[in-house]
């Protein structure tokens, strides 16, 4: 009889911590977090990506209260820290703030070779997006969007463009505006929207495809002209320049972004909390403030939509790399 009591005491025991486990797992997810959170930014200090992705961590570390501690992992178009970040183990305590080329870009362009793809990761929220500006010389006789079609039909393939890199917003946005307007450019690739930007202004080249932060203040000081910019909508610095989709070419639609995300399998009471910390940042005037003074535009997203909105990003990607017109380098 005692036996048998002091077994049904210790199956009684068991069953009671079997239940428990996942109220304490619940419980824990739920407090989260309780120490300092490691943020993969996938590219080098400085620069808008860097710039941006701290703004974040540090909203993050006072919404939550914990520590929110930026590692700097760059190189391979930042493959090498999102590799890092799907590697973590998936309790929350190791995100990425990253960008659209590790998230939707690189990855493709390495093909096989590529360690990780969006299967990969969870996303969390969409936080900036930046919008792509197309720019000529302001003395240039090309003073519209028009005009520049109009010069590409009547001389074809002789138009010449310059971007920022391969695989860039700007390089995307000039490849879907051959496909829209069935015309053919010359198409220079350079390590930067800097050396892109002076060639443009020295005469090498016609226009340039970049982010609009790069061009924003010689288009202020008169050297530039903003012919159209990529965007959803017209942007508060530039209020007098129409967008693609007001000019007919709505699949002409690359524009930077900046992103949390987390490795597949992160608990979904951990991305509750960090869905709620980026509205919460997103919400404070400060904080989009910033965002703005480097030339961002403040969005917030995050479940389905956001899930939609890196599919359809995927996909133009991969449209575009299957096709062979866009290439690793």
């Amino acid at each position: 009889m005692i036996l048998h009591r002091h077994r049904r005491t210790l199956a009684t025991a068991i069953a009671a911590s079997v239940l428990a486990y996942p109220l304490m797992g619940w419980a824990q997810e739920s407090s989260y977090p309780t120490h300092a959170v490691r943020v993969i930014v996938p590219f080098v200090p400085g620069g808008n990506a860097d710039s941006s992705a701290r703004i974040f961590a540090e909203a993050y570390g006072k919404q939550l209260g914990q520590s929110f501690i930026v590692e700097n992992k760059g190189g391979a178009g930042g493959m090498i820290g999102a590799s890092q970040m799907v590697r973590a183990e998936p309790d929350g305590y190791t995100i990425m703030i990253g960008t659209t080329a590790p998230i939707v870009a690189s990855w493709q362009l390495a093909g096989k070779s590529a360690s990780y793809g969006l299967k990969d990761m969870k996303a969390v929220a969409l936080l900036t997006q930046v919008p792509d500006v197309i720019v000529t010389k302001a003395n240039s006789p090309l003073k519209s969007y028009a005009d520049l079609v109009a010069y590409g039909k009547a001389h074809p393939g002789a138009l010449k463009f310059g971007h920022p890199g391969n695989g860039t917003a700007g390089h995307v946005n000039i490849l879907q505006m051959q496909k829209a307007l069935s015309q053919k450019f010359i198409i220079a690739a350079y390590k930067g929207a800097g050396p892109a930007v002076q060639d443009l202004l020295g005469g090498q080249l016609d226009a340039v495809a970049t982010d609009l932060p790069s061009a924003l203040q010689l288009i202020r000081a008169g050297q530039l002209r903003a012919l159209a910019v990529v965007f959803s909508q017209r942007v508060a610095s530039l209020p007098d320049v129409p967008t693609m989709a007001e000019l007919k070419q709505p699949d002409v639609d690359i524009a930077p972004f900046t992103a949390t995300m987390a490795p597949r399998g992160v608990p979904p009471a951990v991305v509750a909390r960090l869905v709620d910390a980026s509205n919460a940042a997103l919400d404070d005037p400060a904080v989009r403030k910033r965002v703005e003074d480097i030339g961002g535009v403040p969005v917030k997203m995050s479940g389905g939509d956001f899930d939609q909105f890196l599919e359809r990003q995927t996909e133009t990607y991969r449209g575009l790399v299957s096709s062979g017109l866009l290439t690793a380098e």
